[in-house]
Parts: C-alpha cells; structure tokens; sequence
C-alpha cells in the first residue's frame, strides 16, 4: 500500500515534469520560428513572454528531475508514519521549485528583450554583444546554484525532520530508531551524489559553447560566431541527452523498476513469485515499525506476517 502510495506520487511528478518539458519544447519551437522573421526583431514585449516562459518552464523541469531523483520512496517506504512527511516534502518541494524558478525568470521579463538565434531561444540584451554573452553566462550559472541551492535546502531540512523523529530523552516515544534514521540519512546522501551530477550536466557540456561563442565573438563576425555555435550545440545537445538518461538510469527508483520488469518478465524467476512466503521475505518488519504508530490494519498485517514466518530451506 504505502509502496503504492510513493510510486503514485513519484509518476505524478513524473506527469509534471512531461508536461513541462512540452511546454518549454513547444515554447522553444515558437520562439525558433519568430527568430527567424526579421520583421519581429523589434518585438521586445513578445520576447519578454518567450523568454520569460521558456526559461520558467526549464528551471521547473530541471527542479522536478531533482525531485523525482529524491525518491522520497526509498528513504520512508518502510516507516510506515510516512503518509505526512512524504506530503510535506512533496509540497515544500513544489513551492520551493515554483517560487524560485519564477524569481530567477522574472528578471527576462523585465529586461530589454530581443529574439536571439543562439541555442534556439529567445536571448535579452543590454545593447553591447559583449555585454549580451556575459549576462547569459552570468544569467546561466544563476540557475545552476540556485538548483543546487534548492536540492540542498530539501535534503537538510529532511534531515532536521529525520533527527526530530529520533528517539532521545526529550522524546522518548519516537517510533523511528536512531540506526534507521542513520541508513536513511546514508541512503539520501548517496542519492544527493548522484543528483550533483544533474546541475554538473549543463556546466561539463555547456561551458565550453559559451566560452567558444564569446572567443569567436571576438574574432569573427556575428554571422560566422553564431554559425559555429549552432554546429556545436547540434553536437553538444545530443550528448547532454544521453549523460542525462545515463544519470537517470542510476537512480534507484529506475533500477527498481528495470530489475522488478525484468523479474516478471524472465520464465526462470517467474516461478519464484508463486512460491508461498517468497513475498513475506520481502517485507521487512523490523524496528522500522512500531505499535504506538500503527493503525488496525497495519497491526493486522504485521499479525499476519509473525504467524507466518517465510519458510525457508
């Protein structure tokens, strides 16, 4: 029940995150045909709203793969007073993800705004090219922190919560244990080290076309400098997309998935799923469940459980 609970929440930000992506793809099409049309060079108040919604919609994206790598799942599926504490990060997540990419778009809105061909989305300007590449590398590294500073945020004040819920002589009537709180604080660090490698994505691929761009500036006409940033973001796009699944297929809620697919569709494992108590070896009810937190039909299941221990060999 409760891994149905995570899995529903995990796949409806996976929705979220799905519908942003084709908001901001659909925006980045838009945005890539009025480029085109010199007649609309002039229209700062339209690039504004590309700008503007193209960039919220990336920063959303890129703050609901960090959630989704969270997988708050892994860490409380087995404390079975999750129910809250997965709804409240859940929403202190959103709201953080929402307000903070909307503070770092807003400044697109507000600024001189013109239609930019580079990287395929609408770039602002403070009249000097020179000054235009500075601010959208300044304007890039803004959002990189900020992810990180977003990510880190949730993971610290997850913990706090995790060490509230500790057993000690202030609380003594705590029903998580210190050891588990201990593998779950193990188990969200190991994940904060793979989700480093999200907001470390754009930097390793990106940084060198930003730096090429603003070197052939210097040298080489516009036409040319942005000619040769286009052949290299046809190159560095793809790559990005492919770190990017790499580091999603670490994630443990997918290899959880790829292992659980693999199991039921393999004819040699298939057979161990039918055997009497191969499913019972698999929950775990040990000092991750108390009696003061349960309800009936948890205290019934576990009931059930003890009476009928997994036979083993």
């Amino acid at each position: 029940m409760y891994a149905d609970m995570a899995n529903t929440i995990t796949v409806r930000v996976s929705g979220m995150l799905g519908l942003c992506d084709a908001l901001y793809q659909l925006g980045q099409l838009i945005s890539r045909e009025l480029a085109k049309q010199p007649a609309h060079q002039d229209y700062n108040g339209a690039a504004r709203v590309f700008a503007f919604t193209t960039y919220f919609l990336q920063l959303l994206n890129s703050f609901l793969v960090s959630r989704i790598a969270l997988d708050l799942q892994t860490n409380f599926l087995h404390w079975f007073s999750c129910n809250k504490m997965l709804r409240w990060v859940l929403r202190h997540y959103v709201k953080s993800a929402v307000a903070l990419a909307f503070v770092l778009a807003c400044p697109l809105f507000f600024a001189p705004a013109r239609f930019h061909p580079v990287f395929m989305y609408p770039q602002w300007s403070f009249g000097s090219q020179t000054r235009d590449i500075l601010y959208m590398v300044f304007g890039f590294y803004i959002w990189v922190i900020g992810q990180l500073l977003n990510f880190a945020l949730v993971i610290v004040i997850v913990i706090i919560r995790l060490r509230k819920q500790t057993p000690s002589q202030n609380n003594p009537s705590s029903s998580l244990a210190t050891d588990v709180m201990r593998t779950l604080e193990h188990r969200m660090r190991c994940k904060a080290r793979i989700l480093l490698l999200y907001p470390l994505s754009p930097i390793l691929f990106y940084s060198p076309a930003l730096v090429a761009y603003w070197v052939q500036t210097l040298h080489l006409s516009h036409n040319r400098a942005t000619g040769i940033i286009w052949a290299i973001s046809a190159v560095v796009g793809p790559l990005q997309a492919v770190f990017d699944l790499l580091v999603f297929a670490m994630l443990p809620p997918v290899q959880r998935v790829v292992q659980s697919y693999w199991t039921l569709h393999k004819d040699s494992d298939t057979f161990l799923l039918s055997e009497p108590g191969h499913y019972r070896e698999s929950i775990f009810v040990g000092p991750y469940l108390s009696d003061s937190t349960l309800t009936t039909q948890e205290r019934w299941v576990q009931d059930i459980a003890e009476q009928n221990p997994p036979v083993t060999a």
